[in-house]
Parts: structure tokens; C-alpha cells; sequence
């Protein structure tokens, strides 16, 4: 608008008009930001550590779902004094609206308050039950339950005439009257009759409560029929048995023991049928979820579902003791640590996955890997035993594999993995016999039979990981080096080429004496990315390539040429050690150790490996090539060799330690990336390479602090009404200084 040649008032008009107007144009600006951000929901993570959003693993679940979940989180608004609660309350909120951006459609969440949603909650508990999976579950149930109900009338029929009638027939006798057996028959007589109504009571109350009770009311059911038969059991045996040796029986009293058995076996009968009846029935699993949702009142729960069935994911999954002992409590009280999304994402991907896959480690001798070993519990000292494989047993419980445990020497059949569709052998060396100090020679190891055993179950399932390595010498003689059983197989079947004989080292050059080499550190039998190691683009490694992995006792692998590859095999390496002067294969350790003594600085020999080499390769055999050894073996066939035995072993893959990030030291686990090698490659050989890269982060995903809940309901006020207002005074104000 052009206000040349204006008079001063109407030049005023016009500034004032234009504060006027812009102020309002920017409150309409803000008007609509708020409101697209509450209908659209967008955000950004703007942290440089993604802390605030979901991981990679997650977001790559919740896009390729199959079917759609429901999450509902059942936790009450906490007292305004209870920071801990209201802390914990937004943790799973943010959580939430997470899974419900990434996964759009397929994905419904919901925040429930039992004690001010009541309706809420009696819809939840009625789609529980209208699940496919527990639709029909309870029938047996209720048939056993209708079963006791004509079992109990019988029973309390029974011993109602049978007290009565022994009231009558002892009756003027003194003698019987204080006969000590047949005082205490009558006095269960009547005891058992009245259990009878107190369990059809208790029964009555167990199916028509809130979520009925069935397989609670058939345990009740269970024990008092169980004494019932017990004590009819006993009676009639003793009614005719020791009653009938009592002296002076009148003629009626004796009929009348007599004809026990007339009266008895009908209802014991009836008892021990539905004992039968019972004795398999398992615990209804809508009723398990029913009561680890009411435990909201002190460790509120998450129930995920899916179209068909439902999990329960409990407080102390979402919120798990710190990894570090003695970590400090934080300001709030909080001596946990929130890891909601591992413990989601595992709920969701089991009730999502349609076919599973068993994963079966193999070992011959030794102790157990998976379960702690109870029975080597140290009592003195308190200590609770450990298993190697523990806590990666856990890890690959979340990511969907059934797990089970083969020791070929005590068991010469494959252990049937309860839901698998396919199995996925793991394959460690053998444990080296027991040496005897009193023999020089060690006992013998594998034998050839069971080593059969074993190669005849990875070819029938086509799937197999073998783990290798370093053999450490069984025997101290000279000359007496270790052995890899399955050395043979690999290269005669696949190509791969273990050299079991040679430790792999890291050195650095020596600071004094050129040309040649020290340990470059404490450990120099780790080899780690930070320094040597690269994983490949293979889809095995590629997602952990900004991951920390280490290995350790490597054996260096040689793979064949192209010319010399066996028929039909293809291969990648998923990772290698780096080319460098400071990283070799050593076959002469004695040696070594002389030189370094003698020497104070090491020199490669000639036949040690130089870097490259790999270290983990992933091979297929197609199917043209392929001869199975059974009739049901897969015609492709898969393996992927480690040549390192104990990097997933619970003590290197799950330490923790300093480690520096950018110019920071951080504690945290040392090798993050080694248990996600190991589930990576069983993704892989299962054929589901899309779930590479899918499932919980583990450790906590924090989350940015919020303001508290009312002042999250002023923020929108605040940028529409208060801060458009301000804006507005002061173009008044300006307006007015300007008339002036």
C-alpha cells in the first residue's frame, strides 16, 4: 500500500492496520501449526544417538507386520506426589505414540486407566476371550467342572447316609460307639460332605467373577476329589476289612460293612473318572493373562495382541535392574532401567511369526550351555551356577528361536523342538577329554560314529552355523597339536578350509626395533573392528558395520579359488581381517615365545598366515548339486562358519566395560555386535533375511524429559492465546508511539 504524500492520522491508520494485520496472520499461523501437529503427529529426533526414537530393528518389525497388533498398556495415573509413577507413566506414553507412528495402520495403541476407564477394561477382558487361540480353550474345562457337579451331589448323598446309618446302627452300642477308627470315619463322613458344598461354592465363585476362572476352579476341583477318592478309598477297605474282625457285630452292622463296596465303587468310580479326565488338562492361558493384568495395581503391565492370541509383558520386563552392579539410584528413586521397546518388540515379533525356527546347540560332553547346571549349585558360597550360553539364550528367546541343547554323547537323537518347522544346528568343537596327569597320552575324544551323527542332522536340515577356532593342544608332549573334527567336512563339502592349528594375533610394531613387532596389547588374541576386523557388505554383517564385534583364539579360514571352488557351492565372506603387517596367523606358538624371550621382539615366520583373511563366511549349496542323505533333507543347503568358538559366549559377548566414544569414555558393553552376528546369521539360513536387523535393542532407550502432564495441557494455550497476545501488545504499542 503506498503511503507517500498521506497526511500523519491516516499515515497511522495504515501502520496500525498493518500491526493489526500481521499479528493476526500470525496467529493464524500458529493456530495451524498446533493443530496439524496434534492431527498428524509428526516428529523428529533431532539427538545425534537417536535416543528418542525407535531403533532400526524395531521400525523394520512394525513395517513388514503380517497382521495387526493392538498394544495396550494398563497403568494407572499416578498421585501427583508420586514423581516415579508419573516418570514411569510418560516413559510408556512416548513409548507408545513410537509404535503407533512407525507403524501406522498396522498398529493400535492405547494408555488404559483401570480405575477411571471401567468400560475400557471390561472391553479389553471381552476380546481377550473372543481370541481365536482362547475362544474354545476352556470347554474341557467346564465339561470337568459339569462332571464334579453330579460327582459332588453323589458324594454328599453318600456320606450323609453312611454317617447317618452308622449314627443308627452304633447307636446303644458302647463299645462301638468308642471304637476310635469308626469314630473318625463318621466324623470325615460329614467333613467331606460339607468340602463338597464349600468347593461347589468356591467353583461358583470362580466362573461368574470378571474374567471366569476355570482352570483354577478344576485345580480346586482336582484336590478335593483327589482326597475324596483317597478317603472312600480307605473307608470301604477298612469297613471291610478290620470293621468286620470287631467283636460283637450285630447281624445289621455286619451286612451293613459288608456291603460297602455296593455303595462305594459307584462314587469312586465316578472320581477316578474324572481324575482321568483332569489329569492332563493344562492351565487356560486367557486366565494367566487375566491375572498378570491385574497386577497394574503395583507393576503395571503392556498386553500386546495380535488377531489370533495375546502376551503379557510384565513390569519387571520394562523396566529391568541396571547391567552394571552397584549402579546409582537416580533422584526419583528409580533403581531401574527402562527397556520397554526390547521387551515389546519381542511380544510382537513372537505373536507375529508364523513359522519357528529351532535352534539347537550341539555338543559332545561337557557341561550344560543354555540352563544352569542346579545340581553343581556351591552351597557354601552361595553362588548360583551359570551357564555359557545364558543370557544368549535369552536373547534369542526374544528373537523368535526355540532353543534346545544336544550332548551326542549322552544322547545319540536329535532333542524334538516343541513348534519348530525347521531346525538350525549350532555347532561347537568338542570338549577336550579329561586329561589323566598320570597318563601322557589323553583319553580318547569323538568318535567317528557320533561325528556322523551329528553331520547326518545338519544335512537332513539343511541349516547349520559351526563354530571353529583355535584347538588348543589336548596333551602337553610336543608335537601332540589340537584337532577340529569337523575340519574334513567343511573342506571336503564346502570349500572352507579351518586352520585349526594357528592362533591368530594381534602385534604392533616395536617403538625401538624397526622391522619387528610386539603384542599390541594385554589381549592380543582379540581381534575387534575398532582396529583389524571389517564386516562386508554381506547382509549377515552389513548392519553392524558402525557396531563394535570382537573374536577371539581365531583360526584363520582359506577359502578356494573360483577353478578349485566344489560344485554347486556359492560363498561370501561376511568378515575378514584387515590387510596389515600387524595381524598373523602364528603355527609355531613355542616358538614364538622363545623368540619374543630371546629377542624382545617378534618377527613373522614363513609359514604363518599374513592378513587378509576371513574370519566368518557364509556358504550355499544349490540344488542341483545337493545330495541329500534322507529323503526329507532340504534340496538347498546352508552353513556359516565362525572361526571363533567362544565370542558369543556370555562372558565375552555380554561384557561390559569403558569403552571411548568421540573424545568420551562411556560404560557399556564392550562387543554390542556380537550376539546380533550369531541371530543375523540364523535369520539368514532360516530364509528370512528381511528380519536381519529386526527385533528389540537391547539396553535402554531414554527418552527426552518432558514437562509434567499439566502443563503439557497449557503448552497449546500458551503458543495460541499468550504468545500471540504478546505480539499483539506490542504492535499496539509501537502504534502508538508512532501517532505521537
Amino acid at each position: 500500500m503506498a503511503v507517500n504524500g498521506m497526511d500523519a492520522p491516516r499515515r497511522r491508520v495504515v501502520f496500525g492496520f498493518n500491526v493489526f494485520a500481521q499479528a493476526v496472520l500470525a496467529i493464524a499461523v500458529l493456530v495451524l501449526a498446533v493443530w496439524a501437529a496434534d492431527r498428524f503427529k509428526f516428529a523428529a529426533d533431532m539427538t545425534g544417538a537417536g535416543r528418542n526414537s525407535l531403533s532400526s530393528r524395531t521400525v523394520q518389525l512394525l513395517r513388514a507386520l503380517p497382521a495387526d497388533v493392538r498394544i495396550t498398556a494398563v497403568f494407572p495415573e499416578p498421585d501427583k506426589r508420586d514423581t516415579l509413577g508419573q516418570k514411569r507413566r510418560r516413559q510408556i506414553q512416548d513409548l507408545l505414540d513410537l509404535y503407533q507412528s512407525a507403524g501406522g495402520a498396522h498398529v493400535g495403541t492405547a494408555l488404559l486407566d483401570p480405575t477411571q476407564q471401567k468400560a475400557q477394561t471390561d472391553k479389553l477382558l471381552q476380546r481377550l476371550l473372543e481370541l481365536p487361540a482362547y475362544k474354545d480353550e476352556a470347554k474341557p474345562h467346564q465339561e470337568a467342572l459339569a462332571k464334579f457337579a453330579s460327582l459332588s451331589e453323589q458324594i454328599k448323598s453318600l456320606t450323609a447316609d453312611e454317617a447317618k446309618r452308622l449314627d443308627e446302627l452304633t447307636r446303644g452300642d458302647a463299645q462301638l460307639s468308642k471304637n476310635r477308627n469308626l469314630g473318625i470315619i463318621r466324623m470325615n463322613l460329614h467333613d467331606l460332605a460339607s468340602q463338597a458344598q464349600q468347593v461347589m461354592e468356591k467353583v461358583d465363585q470362580l466362573t461368574h467373577g470378571e474374567m471366569p476362572q476355570y482352570g483354577q476352579a478344576v485345580k480346586a476341583v482336582k484336590e478335593y476329589a483327589t482326597s475324596a477318592e483317597t478317603f472312600l478309598r480307605d473307608a470301604q477297605g477298612w469297613l471291610t476289612g478290620e470293621g468286620l474282625s470287631i467283636s460283637g457285630l450285630t447281624p445289621d452292622l455286619r451286612s451293613f460293612l459288608e456291603s460297602a463296596p455296593s455303595r462305594y465303587e459307584p462314587v469312586l468310580a465316578e472320581a477316578r473318572g474324572l481324575l482321568d479326565k483332569t489329569k492332563d488338562l493344562k492351565e487356560v492361558k486367557v486366565e494367566e493373562l487375566y491375572r498378570n493384568l491385574t497386577q497394574w495395581r503395583t507393576s503395571p503391565p503392556v498386553l500386546v495382541e495380535s488377531d489370533r492370541e495375546a502376551r503379557v509383558v510384565s513390569f519387571w520386563d520394562l523396566w529391568v535392574p541396571p547391567t552394571e552392579p552397584g549402579a546409582p539410584v537416580g533422584p526419583d528413586g528409580d533403581d531401574r532401567v527402562f527397556s520397554g521397546e526390547a521387551a515389546i518388540s519381542s511380544a510382537v515379533l513372537q505373536l507375529t511369526q508364523k513359522d519357528k525356527t529351532g535352534v539347537i546347540f550341539v555338543r559332545y560332553g561337557g557341561s550344560q550351555l543354555l540352563m544352569p547346571d542346579f545340581s553343581k549349585m556351591n552351597q557354601m558360597m552361595r553362588q548360583m551356577p551359570r551357564a555359557p550360553y545364558q543370557e544368549l539364550n535369552q536373547l534369542l528367546t526374544k528373537a523368535g528361536f526355540q532353543t534346545a541343547e544336544w550332548d551326542v554323547q549322552a544322547q545319540k537323537t536329535p532333542p524334538p523342538v516343541e513348534g519348530a518347522t525347521r531346525k538350525i544346528y549350532v555347532v561347537l568343537p568338542p570338549e577336550p577329554p579329561q586329561q589323566n596327569p598320570m597318563q601322557p597320552m589323553p583319553p580318547a575324544g569323538m568318535k567317528p560314529e557320533d561325528r556322523k551323527l551329528v553331520l547326518d542332522a545338519v544335512d537332513q536340515s539343511g541349516m547349520a552355523v559351526f563354530l571353529a577356532g583355535w584347538a588348543q593342544a589336548a596333551s602337553p608332549v610336543p608335537g601332540m597339536g589340537g584337532t577340529y573334527e569337523y575340519a574334513d567336512y567343511l573342506k571336503t563339502n564346502w570349500g572352507i578350509d579351518v586352520l585349526y592349528k594357528y592362533l591368530t594375533l594381534h602385534f604392533a610394531p616395536h617403538p625401538e626395533k624397526p622391522g619387528t613387532w610386539v603384542p599390541a596389547s594385554r589381549q592380543p588374541q582379540v581381534l575387534s573392528t575398532d582396529d583389524v576386523v571389517r564386516f562386508t557388505s554381506h547382509e549377515i554383517g552389513a548392519p553392524l558395520q558402525a557396531d563394535r564385534a570382537a573374536f577371539v583364539l581365531v583360526a584363520p579360514l582359506v577359502l578356494p579359488k573360483a577353478e578349485s571352488m566344489p560344485a554347486g557351492v556359492k560363498m561370501d565372506v561376511i568378515a575378514e581381517v584387515k590387510p596389515t603387517q600387524d595381524v598373523w596367523g602364528c603355527g609355531d606358538l613355542p616358538g614364538l615365545e622363545e623368540q619374543f624371550k630371546r629377542r624382545q621382539g617378534i618377527t613373522p615366520g614363513e609359514k604363518d598366515i599374513r592378513a587378509p583373511f576371513p574370519l566368518a563366511v557364509a556358504a550355499t549349496k544349490d540344488a542341483a548339486t545337493s545330495q541329500p542323505t534322507a529323503t526329507t533333507a532340504p534340496a538347498e543347503r546352508k552353513v556359516v562358519v565362525f572361526s571363533s568358538e567362544d565370542f558369543i559366549r556370555d562372558e565375552f559377548a555380554q561384557a561390559s566395560g569403558l569403552s571411548q566414544v568421540g573424545n568420551k569414555l562411556v560404560l557399556g558393553p564392550l562387543y554390542p555386535a556380537n550376539s546380533d552376528l550369531l541371530i543375523n546369521a540364523l535369520h539368514w539360513l532360516s530364509g528370512e533375511a528381511n528380519r536381519i536387523a529386526v527385533g528389540p535393542r537391547r539396553g535402554e532407550a531414554p527418552r527426552l524429559k518432558t514437562l509434567d502432564e499439566a502443563w503439557a495441557g497449557r503448552l497449546p494455550w500458551l503458543l495460541v492465546g499468550v504468545w500471540p497476545a504478546l505480539a499483539l501488545v506490542t504492535g499496539v504499542g509501537v502504534w502508538f508511539v508512532r501517532r505521537k
